[in-house]
C-alpha cells in the first residue's frame, strides 16, 4: 500500500530551497488522529477525514517570520514522507485564492495583475504574488469567493493531495521557475478593489476621488522621481504612501508630498486617482494595524516638561514592595535560565502566593492582589503546576484571582499590545476596580512577536508597549519570563536594552535536583540572598484513562545547612528500580540504533528522534513491563529529570545517561 502514495519529499525540498515557509499538514492517506476527530470535529468522523489534509500537525506561527531550518525540514521529511504540505503567505508571497471556475475566469480575463506562478486545486486556482513591503496584506480568509491570503495565513502545496483525490499542481508561465520568486508582479490597491468588487463590497465601499480637505495653503516639498504614462505610477504612489505612513506622518502631510511629486509625472496622475491610492493604502494600514492610526492632520507636539529639584525630594516614598525585599511594584522585572531550569515553576509559585496573600518562603506578601499569566506554551502542563501548588500548600485556588491566557500575545506589536491590556481592563471593571498587582509574561521569546530579540530598536518597543500599557497603567509589577543567552549562561538573552530596562533581575539554575535563584540586579534595594530549592513531586487528585496516578511538582525551599541532608536524599532519590533502568536502557539502544540509520544513509544522526509511543511499544515487546505500570514509571523518570519528553518526541537527559553509565 505505501508504495503507492506519492512522496512529496522532494517537492518539499523544492519549496524551501525556492526560499517559502514551509510546515507539514495531514494526509488524506492516513487516518486522522483521535485528537484531532475528538477536539477539532466534534466526534465528527467524516468532517475529520475532509479536514485533517489541509490541517497543520504542528504549531506553525513561528514560521511566520523565519522559514525553518534545513534539520526541521529533514526531521519532517524523514518522520511524514507522503504528508500534504502548507505554503506561508506573507512569507515571500500572497496568493489570491479563486474557490470556483468563475472566480478563476473572473481573474484570467484581467481583471487584475496577472501573474506567470499559479496552482491548480480542488474546485479552483492559487495566483501567486510577491509581497510588497510597502502595501502590506493580511490574511484574509473569510469564505469569500476570492479569498486573499496574506500575513498569517497558509495555503496547501502542489504536491499535495485533496481530499477528494484532486493533486495540487502547478500552472506556469513557460519562462516562470518557482525558484524565481523575485521576478512576481505585486498586488496593487486597485487589484484588491477588484478582488472585493467581486466578493460583493458596496461600491462606495471604494475610496475615491476627494479626501475631504485641502492642502492648498501647504508648501510643496519635493519627494521621489518623476515617472511616465506605463512606467508604474499608482504602484509608486502607494509605496511612497506605505513608507509615510510607517514615518507617522498624516494624511495632509502625505497628500501634500505626494502632489509634490505627482507634478513632475509625465502626464501627472488625476487628483482622484492619487487620492483613492492615498486612501486606499490608508485604510489598508488601519484594518491590518487596528490600534495605529493614521492622523488626518499633523497632532500638536508633545511638551518636555522639567520639574524643580524641591518637589521630588518632598515626593519620596520608601519602597512599594511586592514581596518584600525581593520584588517591587510598579517595576518590571526578569527571571531567566536554562530551558526545563525551572523558571516557570518559580514564575507560577510568585504569582500564587500574591494571588492569595501566602508569604513566599519566608518572604511577606505586602500587596495581595490579581495576577495575570500570559503564557505561551504549555497550558497543559500548567494547569498541572497550578493544581500542584494548590495540593502542596494546602489552598483552593477556585476563588483566588489569577487568570491565565488562552494564547500568546505578540508585544511587540501595539495593536496586540493594547488588546491585552484593554483584555485585562475587562476583567478589572468586571471585578470591581480591584487592579493587577502582578503580570508574568511567560515567555519573552513566545510572546515577543515577529521581531528580533536582539536588535535594539524592537527590544525598546517591546519594553515601551509593556510599559506603557502594563507596567504603568496599573502601577504593578511586570515579571518576564526569559531564557538564557547562547554564548553566555550568565545572563539573559538578547538585546541589552532589556537589562538596562529592567528593576530587578534573577538567574535560575538548576544542578540535579537543586534550584537556586541568585539576584544579578536590584535597582533601589540592597540584592537579596540566594534562595535554594528542591522539586518536590505531588501526586495530583486525579487519575488518567488507565487508572494511573498522575503527578507534577512544586518547588521546596531548603537551607545550605541541609546540604548534607540533601546529599543522602539525592544519594537514594537517584536509584533505579529494573524497570526504570530498563526504559532507559530501551530509549538509549532505540536512539543509537536511528543515529546509525541516519549516517549510513548520508543524513545527520543528530537529527535522530524516537517518539514516546515507540519506545512505549518496544518496552511492551521486550516485556518487562506492561499498561498496568507503563504510566507511573514513565512519569516517575521524567519527574526525577532521568528522560525528558517534547511531544511527540522523548530523550535521555544527562542525569539518565550518568545513571545507566552506573549501572
Amino acid at each position: 500500500m505505501e508504495a503507492n502514495l506519492p512522496d512529496t519529499t522532494t517537492e518539499a525540498w523544492k519549496l524551501n530551497e525556492a526560499g517559502l515557509s514551509i510546515f507539514p499538514l495531514g494526509s488524506p492517506f492516513e487516518e486522522p488522529p483521535s485528537w484531532f476527530v475528538e477536539v477539532r470535529c466534534n466526534d465528527d468522523y467524516e468532517q475529520a477525514k475532509t479536514d485533517w489534509p489541509k490541517a497543520p500537525r504542528y504549531r506553525w506561527k513561528q514560521y511566520q517570520d523565519e522559514a525553518p531550518d534545513d534539520s526541521q525540514i529533514e526531521q519532517w521529511t524523514t518522520l511524514f514522507p507522503h504528508t500534504n504540505w502548507a505554503i506561508v503567505t506573507g512569507y515571500g508571497v500572497v496568493v489570491v485564492d479563486a474557490d470556483s471556475p468563475e472566480a478563476v475566469k473572473f481573474i484570467e480575463d484581467g481583471a487584475i495583475t496577472r501573474t506567470p506562478l499559479r496552482a491548480t486545486t480542488s474546485k479552483g486556482k492559487h495566483f501567486y504574488f510577491q509581497v510588497n513591503p510597502d502595501y502590506p496584506i493580511q490574511n484574509s480568509a473569510r469564505k469569500n469567493r476570492i479569498d486573499i491570503r496574506g500575513a498569517g495565513g497558509y495555503v496547501v502545496a502542489p504536491g499535495s493531495t485533496h481530499a477528494d483525490g484532486t493533486l495540487y499542481q502547478w500552472e506556469t508561465d513557460g519562462y516562470m521557475d518557482i525558484a524565481d520568486l523575485h521576478d512576481l508582479p505585486m498586488l496593487t490597491p486597485d487589484d484588491v478593489a477588484a478582488i472585493n468588487g467581486f466578493n460583493g463590497q458596496a461600491a462606495e465601499e471604494k475610496p475615491e476621488g476627494n479626501l475631504g480637505f485641502s492642502t492648498d495653503q501647504y508648501q510643496l516639498p519635493h519627494d521621489g522621481s518623476n515617472l511616465a504614462e506605463g512606467q508604474g505610477r499608482n504602484n509608486a504612489a502607494a509605496s511612497m504612501v506605505g513608507q509615510l505612513i510607517r514615518q507617522d506622518y498624516s494624511l495632509m502631510e502625505i497628500k501634500r508630498t505626494l502632489d509634490q511629486w505627482n507634478q513632475s509625472n509625465t502626464p501627472p496622475l488625476s487628483d482622484a486617482e492619487l487620492n483613492t491610492t492615498i486612501a486606499s493604502v490608508t485604510r489598508t494600514h488601519t484594518n491590518n494595524n487596528p490600534g495605529s492610526p493614521v492622523h488626518v492632520v499633523p497632532p500638536p507636539k508633545p511638551k518636555f516638561p522639567f520639574s524643580h529639584v524641591k518637589e521630588l525630594v518632598k515626593g519620596v516614598k520608601p519602597i512599594n514592595w511586592l514581596i518584600k525585599g525581593f520584588l517591587e511594584m510598579d517595576s518590571l522585572s526578569l527571571m531567566f535560565g536554562e530551558p526545563a531550569c525551572g523558571k516557570s515553576f518559580a514564575a507560577i509559585d510568585l504569582a500564587c502566593c500574591v494571588a492569595t496573600g501566602k508569604d513566599w518562603h519566608g518572604k511577606p506578601v505586602k500587596k495581595q492582589g490579581p495576577v495575570f499569566y500570559i503564557a505561551g506554551e504549555g497550558f497543559n502542563g500548567l494547569s498541572r503546576r497550578l493544581m500542584a501548588w494548590q495540593v502542596s500548600h494546602g489552598y483552593n485556588l477556585r476563588n483566588a484571582p489569577i487568570y491565565v491566557s488562552q494564547c500568546s500575545a505578540s508585544l511587540i506589536e501595539l495593536g496586540n499590545a493594547r488588546m491585552v491590556s484593554d483584555s485585562i481592563e475587562e476583567i478589572v471593571e468586571e471585578t470591581g476596580g480591584v487592579i493587577p498587582s502582578m503580570i508574568v509574561i511567560d515567555t519573552l521569546a513566545r510572546n515577543f512577536g515577529p521581531g528580533d530579540e536582539n536588535a535594539t530598536k524592537e527590544m525598546n518597543t517591546f519594553i515601551n508597549n509593556i510599559d506603557q500599557l502594563l507596567r504603568s497603567k496599573y502601577e504593578c509589577c511586570v515579571l518576564i519570563v526569559h531564557h538564557t543567552g547562547v554564548g553566555s549562561k550568565d545572563r539573559a538573552r538578547g538585546n541589552s536594552a532589556l537589562k538596562g530596562a529592567l528593576d530587578a533581575e534573577y538567574a535560575v539554575v538548576k544542578s540535579d535536583d537543586e534550584v537556586k535563584i541568585t539576584a544579578k540586579k536590584m535597582k533601589d534595594a540592597d540584592e537579596p540572598e540566594p534562595v535554594n530549592f528542591l522539586f518536590d513531586p505531588v501526586r495530583l487528585p486525579f487519575m488518567d484513562d488507565d487508572g494511573e496516578p498522575q503527578y507534577s511538582c512544586v518547588l521546596r525551599e531548603f537551607s545550605p545547612g541541609d546540604a548534607d541532608d540533601l546529599k543522602s536524599k539525592n544519594s537514594i532519590e537517584n536509584r533505579l528500580g529494573d524497570r526504570q533502568l530498563k526504559i532507559i536502557e530501551t530509549l538509549h539502544n532505540l536512539l543509537r540504533n536511528a543515529q546509525e540509520t541516519l549516517h549510513k544513509s548520508g543524513r545527520d544522526p543528530m537529527n535522530a528522534r524516537i517518539e514516546l509511543k515507540n519506545l512505549k511499544q518496544d518496552c511492551y515487546d521486550q516485556g518487562f513491563i506492561c499498561s498496568k505500570h507503563w504510566r507511573r514509571t514513565v512519569d516517575a523518570l521524567i519527574y526525577r529529570g532521568f528522560i525528558e519528553v517534547n511531544a511527540p518526541f522523548v530523550t535521555v537527559t544527562e542525569k539518565g545517561q550518568e545513571a545507566l553509565n552506573n549501572a
